[in-house]
């Protein structure tokens, strides 16, 4: 079987973790791969309005201190940019129906940039042919 994209799924809500998940999946769909990201259980927190660019305890604290002098700096892009990114290159992102449920998200909180809510079961028939990345 040929694998023709990638699919992530971001599983962490640490900023470290899905930062650098987002930064695998643009640069992927700007070398024009099918990329699909599927924010599950903690991550699905980065989806909600007014909560992707925050740097908080789910962060380990030894890094935190450096993120934020990355940001301050701009050697490091806020994850509401890598989001922008990777939709620019046509990437696709997800919300686990689970997830939100898990954490009595409504669907009007999620960022507009969410593609769709599905199953962790639909994501993977989905992607069936793609090589798959866990986060």
């Amino acid at each position: 079987m040929i694998l023709e994209g990638l699919a992530i799924i971001i599983n962490s809500s640490s900023y470290d973790r899905t930062y650098y998940a987002l930064t695998i999946a643009s640069l992927s769909a700007a070398q024009l791969q099918d990329v699909q990201v599927l924010f599950t259980y903690g991550a699905v927190r980065r989806l909600v309005k007014g909560w992707v660019d925050t740097i908080g305890d789910e962060t380990e604290r030894w890094i935190r201190e450096d993120l934020e002098k990355g940001l301050k700096e701009g050697s490091i892009k806020k994850i509401s940019e890598m989001i922008t990114y990777l939709k620019g290159f046509g990437g696709k992102i997800y919300s686990c129906s689970a997830a939100i449920a898990f954490h009595n998200i409504k669907k009007d909180e999620l960022i507009e940039e969410v593609d769709g809510i599905m199953g962790v079961m639909t994501f993977l028939e989905k992607t069936e042919n793609s090589r798959l990345l866990y986060v």
